[in-house]
C-alpha cells in the first residue's frame, strides 16, 4: 500500500505528510474480519466446551488459555497497532505466532482445524506479495496435518497432491484479486488526497496573491498620492510664496495667482477623489498634447525657459500614456522644487519600436544617493511605472544638471515642435 500525504491547511505551516493510516475501504474490510475472527474463535471455544461438558480437564483449560492468547495477540497486533501498512517482519512474526497457537488449539480439539482457515482472510488483507506464498503453504499444511490427526498421509497419491496444489492455486488467485482491489482503492485514495493537497496549496497561493495585490495597491496609492496630490501641494506652496512676495508690490498679479491656486486646489481635490475611489480612468488626450500642456503650465508657474519637442504620438495603451504623464510630472516637479534650474528641455521621440521621453535641466543636479534614499517615492515611482511596462528609466547627473530618460517599447510617428518660454 502507498503512503497517503497531505498539505497542512494552516497557512502558517509548511506542507507535511499525513501519518500513514488505513484507507476507508480497507478499514471496513478489517472491521468485518474483527467480527468474523474473534467471533469464530469464541464460537469454536464454546462448541469445544459444550462437546466435552461434564468432563472438563486440562485440555479444556489449555484451550481457553490458547483462545485468549489468540484474541489478545490479534487485538494487539491488528486492532491497536497504529502503523499502516504493517512492516513485513511484523506481519511474519504475528502470523507465525497465530498459526502456532491455532495448530495447538487444533491438537487440543479438532474443531479448530476448520477455524485455522480464517487466517486466509487476514493474510489476503494484510500480507505483501513477498510473504503470501509461504504463508498459504504453511496454513494449508497445518490444516492437512490437523485433519489427518497430525500424521502424514499413509499412502499419498497424485490425486491428493493435485488437490492440495489446486487449493493453494485457488487461494493465491483469490489473494491476487483482493490485493488488486485494495491497491486500486489505495491508489485512488492517494489521488484524491493529492488533489485535496493541491487544492489547499492553490487556496493558500490565492490568499497570498490577494495579500500581495493589497500590498501593491497600497504602494500604488502612495505613489499616486505623491504624483498627484503631492505635486499639487508643491505647486501651491511655490505659488503661496510668490503671492506673499507679490502682494505688497503688485496686488493685481497676486490676485491672479490666487485664482490659479483656487483652480489648482479644485483640480487636486477631484484627483484625490479619483485616486481614493480607484476610479482613475486613463486620459483620452494624446500624450504629446499632455506633455505640451505640462510644459506650458510648469514654465508659466515656475518662470522657467522650457523647450518642448514632441513627435506626433500614435495611439498608445492607457497604461503607457499614464506612465509617461506621471514621469513627466515627477521630473518637472523635481526641477521646479529642487533643481534651481533656468532652462529645461523636454523631448518626446517616437522610434520604430519604442517611445522615448527625455527631460533635462541645467540645475544643481541630483545627490549621489537620491535614487536609494528611503521615503523618496518620486524617483522610485517613476522607475516602477516604466519597468512594470517592460521599459527602462535612466537618471544621469554630473553636478551641472539632471537628465531623466524613459524608454517604453511601443509606437511610431512624425515630428512636430513647440517652444515655450518666459
Amino acid at each position: 500500500m502507498t503512503q497517503i500525504s497531505r498539505i497542512d491547511a494552516d497557512k502558517n505551516t509548511t506542507p507535511t505528510d499525513y501519518s500513514p493510516m488505513r484507507p476507508g475501504l480497507l478499514e471496513r474490510w478489517i472491521l468485518v474480519w474483527h467480527i468474523v475472527y474473534i467471533g469464530g474463535l469464541l464460537a469454536g471455544l464454546a462448541f469445544a466446551l459444550w462437546d466435552t461438558r461434564g468432563a472438563w480437564g486440562w485440555r479444556e483449560a489449555a484451550l481457553v488459555g490458547v483462545v485468549a492468547l489468540l484474541i489478545v495477540a490479534y487485538a494487539r497486533a491488528l486492532i491497536f497497532e497504529k502503523r499502516w501498512p504493517h512492516p513485513p517482519w511484523y506481519l511474519a512474526l504475528y502470523f507465525s505466532f497465530a498459526l502456532g497457537l491455532l495448530a495447538l488449539a487444533s491438537w487440543l480439539h479438532p474443531i479448530f482445524v476448520y477455524l485455522t482457515g480464517m487466517l486466509f482472510g487476514q493474510m489476503f488483507a494484510l500480507m505483501p506479495p513477498v510473504l503470501i506464498v509461504p504463508s498459504i503453504v504453511a496454513v494449508l499444511v497445518t490444516i492437512i496435518l490437523g485433519a489427518n490427526g497430525w500424521r502424514l498421509p499413509a499412502d499419498p497419491s497424485w490425486t491428493t497432491a493435485l488437490l492440495i496444489a489446486a487449493q493453494a492455486a485457488l487461494a493465491l488467485l483469490l489473494y491476487l484479486y483482493i490485493y488488486h482491489v485494495f491497491r486500486t482503492s489505495s491508489e485512488r485514495a492517494q489521488l484524491v488526497n493529492d488533489l485535496r493537497a493541491a487544492n489547499e496549496q492553490l487556496a493558500r497561493a490565492q490568499a497570498e496573491q490577494q495579500e500581495l495585490i493589497v500590498l501593491r495597491e497600497r504602494e500604488r496609492m502612495a505613489r499616486d498620492l505623491h504624483d498627484g496630490l503631492g505635486h499639487s501641494l508643491v505647486a501651491l506652496s511655490v505659488q503661496l510664496e510668490a503671492v506673499q512676495r507679490l502682494y505688497p508690490v503688485d496686488p493685481a498679479r497676486a490676485s491672479a495667482q490666487i485664482d490659479d491656486m483656487k483652480k489648482l486646489t479644485r483640480d487636486s481635490m477631484a484627483e484625490l477623489r479619483r485616486t481614493l475611489d480607484a476610479l482613475r480612468a486613463a486620459s483620452e488626450e494624446p500624450i504629446d498634447d499632455i506633455l505640451e500642456r505640462l510644459a506650458i503650465e510648469t514654465s508659466t508657474r515656475a518662470g522657467l525657459k522650457l523647450s518642448c519637442a514632441t513627435d506626433l504620438a500614435p495611439e498608445l495603451p492607457p497604461a503607457v500614456t499614464e506612465a509617461l504623464q506621471r514621469v513627466a510630472q515627477e521630473a518637472l516637479a523635481n526641477v521646479e522644487r529642487h533643481a534651481a534650474a533656468s532652462n529645461v528641455l523636454l523631448l518626446f521621440n517616437v522610434e520604430p519600436d519604442a517611445v522615448v521621453l527625455t527631460i533635462g535641466d541645467d540645475g544643481r543636479g541630483l545627490p549621489p544617493d537620491a535614487a536609494s534614499r528611503p521615503g523618496h517615492y518620486g524617483l522610485r515611482g517613476m522607475r516602477e511605472r516604466v519597468e512594470s511596462l517592460g521599459g527602462t528609466l535612466s537618471l544621469s547627473s554630473n553636478g551641472g544638471g539632471t537628465t531623466v530618460k524613459a524608454r517604453l517599447p511601443l509606437g511610431s510617428g512624425s515630428v512636430g515642435q513647440l517652444s515655450v518660454g518666459q
